[in-house]
């Protein structure tokens, strides 16, 4: 391994940051408000998914793992995998009001000069 690839670059062009580094590479939009869009979107298109498999198919594949709506134990799986969702939600979309905010207050700063 070279010393190379142990450098993280991080570059910001037309709307995007990119992190590189390390073989990997991450990349996220920093408009807060598409980003919100984005991740609700996600949200709910998983939730009608888990609506479907409750109410047609009696049977829910989440991370690999089939769960049956016949079984209390798949059903309290599918409670806990739902609260985990919701709570993962409102976290993205706390950040993204908060990043908002921010994104305000030093527009509002930088035009009152």
């Amino acid at each position: 391994m070279d010393a190379s690839s142990n450098v993280v670059k991080l570059s910001l062009e037309q709307g995007s940051l990119s992190l590189k580094g390390a073989g990997n590479v991450a990349s996220a939009r920093y408009d807060f408000a598409y980003g919100n869009y984005l991740y609700s979107r996600g949200f709910y298109d998983e939730l009608s998914r888990i609506q479907q498999g409750v109410v047609s198919e009696k049977e829910i594949e989440v991370n690999g793992k089939t769960w049956s709506m016949e079984k209390p134990g798949d059903m309290l799986a599918l409670q806990n995998y739902m609260s985990s969702l919701e709570a993962a939600k409102e976290g993205v979309l706390g950040l993204g009001r908060k990043g908002l905010k921010v994104e305000y207050n030093s527009l509002t700063n930088l035009y009152s000069q």
